[in-house]
């Protein structure tokens, strides 16, 4: 997912939509553009994202995240305007007492001791999560499968440390 110091985008276009996905460390970037003559809705009660064959509902920037996220109205998109949010999958939100943390969705770089362990290595071409995410266009719902992968990981600093 990333290239240099750049983000990989995923771009969707269909029947006057535009959906850019960019995913971030702990959470997934996204604008939608309407152009299809319709309202558009996203339908964030049956959407939902998968990491190592864990489903996880999806909460969006402008819920709570103490709300009940089956409980979401759908983001309705009007004809010619836009939506830019970020998609947060409740699999990454630990609750420890009143500490919230989020996990990252990929590791950035090695931060194990790589002259002794080169598992992040491993994770460069494999699937590390999809993203399913419900659209209704023209009153027809569809689901939109996307996923993510690393094509760079930067190795930890420590990975060079002369001994």
């Amino acid at each position: 997912m990333r290239q240099s110091d750049s983000r990989k985008k995923a771009l969707w276009e269909n029947r006057g939509v535009k959906l850019l996905l960019v995913p971030d460390y702990n959470r997934i970037n996204f604008s939608l553009e309407n152009h299809s003559g319709a309202p558009v809705e996203i339908i964030w009660t049956q959407s939902s994202m998968v990491q190592l064959n864990d489903s996880s509902a999806v909460i969006h920037g402008g819920i709570s995240l103490n709300s009940n996220p089956r409980a979401q109205a759908p983001s309705v998109i009007a004809n010619g305007q836009s939506l830019q949010d970020f998609i947060l999958p409740l699999l990454l939100i630990e609750i420890n007492g009143k500490t919230l943390s989020i996990r990252d969705l990929y590791p950035e770089k090695d931060d194990e001791l790589s002259e002794k362990n080169d598992w992040i290595m491993h994770l460069i071409g494999q699937d590390l999560f999809k993203l399913y995410l419900v659209l209704k266009i023209n009153g027809q719902q569809q689901q939109l499968a996307f996923t993510f992968y690393p094509v760079e990981i930067m190795r930890g600093a420590h990975s060079f440390k002369n001994k």
